[in-house]
């Protein structure tokens, strides 16, 4: 919700914790996967004597194995007047490494079948490599090199640089990107968690390959990262493997600051209109803090949101979209980083019904606060949720994937095993807790990217209102 959440892509909610649009569609599908136990692979956990954390997943499901390698730094670590550097620096890990050059390394893994991605988000650098169990050495070999010992090519540096540029100048002809970038800095203020992981134009175009590998050797180190290898494997001969590979890589001098500042509450509801006259359909997103990923009520919230926002026939979609007719989508969404989080509605409307959905939005979900859902609402939200888990489970990389959050997010051991049980143990009174306690409807900032001759009027008994240009 708040900016674009990665490198490439926006991340909204993390993947526990945001349900699409087929609640419906899906319900008998997860009411049967949610009458079988959940059975996960044994995890077998190890150090190497770098400091490197490591988890092995067994599993013969598919002859893959998936190499999922997180390094806590992200869009947060990037110094200021340098937003995008950990983007800019990820994009490079697979552009040359090691004795390949970025053609030999793109052709490599092409003649595998595999691939071979790497990408910042607000807090982390996730570097993966998905091959064939008959191409494990490959797979790793090309993993190792992308993470120890990239090369930062001075015409690999230019080229990606420039590139980034270029999507952040394009950005702004896309209003729903131009308004997911101006809510993070109206919302969150002067926050490292503010500004989009892509960065600036500015920013970006003053990067330089110096600031790139200093970027890698403060952040990309052993001590400061995990790695899960799930697959068709033999975990002690992986450990084995990853003992050799990793072996050149050690922990720099000092530690890393792992933290950032607390995010301040907002309070009232304050207005941003970003000038863009052409559109004739007005984006709006609608904002608060909210909570980090561990959050003691985090089962209650996802419960809570499933009911306003996880499918069809939720609060929002049967009330806003099909009643009224007034959007096409909305959603409500939870973003949960490790140390503070957001809460927010997106939506987009024509122009001149650009109050009335904010309106109707807010309605809901001050109804749903005040009278409580159904326990029609509550078991259909604990069903699917309960039933999709084990689903959602099932690719080698997502089960890699969902370890090194549980890790990252300090979700305790047992969370993978725990979830069902600890959904289905959310009550009427938690939900309603959940949604009287982070469902804002009164301390908000509001972003809407149209025309602020045609919305102006509508929204300024909202309150205070400002008109910016796109970022």
């Amino acid at each position: 919700m708040i900016g674009p959440r990665s490198a490439r892509v926006g991340l909204s909610l993390a993947a526990s914790a945001r349900i699409g649009f087929c609640l419906s569609a899906c319900a008998l599908i997860a009411e049967a996967a949610a009458a079988a136990p959940l059975h996960l692979p044994a995890v077998v956990r190890a150090r190497l004597k770098n400091g490197l954390r490591v988890f092995v997943v067994a599993t013969d499901r598919v002859p893959l194995v998936d190499f999922r390698l997180m390094a806590r730094a992200g869009s947060v670590d990037d110094p200021p007047g340098k937003e995008g550097l950990a983007s800019l620096t990820a994009d490079l890990l697979n552009q040359g490494a090691g004795a390949r050059d970025a053609r030999q390394i793109a052709e490599q893994i092409a003649f595998v079948g595999g691939s071979l991605d790497a990408e910042a988000d607000v807090e982390r650098t996730m570097v993966t490599c998905e091959v064939l169990k008959k191409d494990f050495e490959v797979g790793l070999g090309l993993f190792r090199d992308v993470i120890v010992s990239p090369r930062f090519a001075a015409e690999e540096v230019e080229r990606r640089r420039n590139e980034a540029v270029a999507e952040i100048v394009s950005r702004t002809n896309d209003p729903a990107t131009v308004a997911d970038v101006a809510l993070g800095p109206f919302l969150l203020g002067q926050s490292r968690l503010a500004h989009p992981a892509l960065g600036y134009r500015a920013s970006v175009a003053a990067l330089t390959r110096d600031d790139v590998a200093a970027f890698h050797a403060r952040w990309m180190r052993p001590d400061n990262s995990w790695l899960a290898v799930v697959g068709d494997v033999e975990p002690r001969a992986v450990i084995a493997a990853l003992e050799r590979a990793f072996a050149v890589w050690q922990p720099g001098a000092g530690a890393p600051n792992l933290r950032y500042g607390p995010v301040p509450q907002v309070q009232g509801r304050r207005v941003e209109i970003v000038n863009k006259p052409e559109v004739n359909q007005a984006q709006v997103r609608i904002g608060c803090i909210g909570v980090p990923r561990n959050h003691p009520d985090r089962f209650p919230i996802l419960v809570a949101n499933t009911i306003l926002s996880g499918g069809f026939t939720s609060r929002l979609t049967s009330e806003v979209r099909v009643r009224q007719g007034l959007t096409y989508e909305i959603q409500s969404d939870f973003d949960m980083d490790r140390d503070a989080g957001t809460y927010g509605i997106e939506s987009s409307t024509r122009v001149e019904a650009t109050r009335q959905l904010i309106d109707a939005a807010l309605a809901q979900v001050q109804r749903l606060a005040a009278e409580g859902p159904t326990l029609q609402e509550l078991r259909t939200a604990v069903q699917y949720l309960t039933g999709q888990y084990p689903l959602d489970l099932q690719a080698p990389d997502a089960l890699a994937e969902r370890l090194l959050d549980v890790e990252f997010f300090g979700l305790g051991a047992n969370d993978l095993e725990s979830f069902p049980d600890r959904v289905r143990a959310v009550s009427m009174v938690d939900v309603r807790r959940a949604l009287k306690s982070y469902f804002c409807v009164s301390d908000l900032r509001i972003v809407v990217v149209a025309d602020p001759a045609a919305v102006r009027s509508q929204l300024e008994s909202l309150g205070p209102v400002e008109v910016t240009e796109p970022q």
